[in-house]
């Protein structure tokens, strides 16, 4: 199963637009799964050292938010 896991934290100031854009994605990719995770609450592996960070299958993907274009295509691409 393909994964996307997002890390996240309350203070970050783009972070909102990871959720919205997480969500988009879950309704595009219902067979990935989706996961929010908050740095708060959450031990951090080594790769990640700033939010938001994608990490898809276990590499990282993107630092900060990708377009919804990029993050499609890695998603799809994901899948295949």
């Amino acid at each position: 199963m393909v994964t996307l896991q997002v890390y996240v934290a309350a203070d970050c100031w783009s972070c909102q637009e990871t959720r919205r854009l997480v969500a988009d994605m879950q309704l595009l990719f219902p067979d990935v799964s989706f996961e929010l995770l908050d740095t708060a609450q959450t031990p951090l592996p080594d790769y990640v050292f700033a939010v938001p960070t994608y990490v898809l299958n276990g590499r990282v993907i993107s630092l900060g938010n990708p377009t919804r274009a990029v993050l499609a295509q890695k998603l799809a691409a994901a899948q295949a």
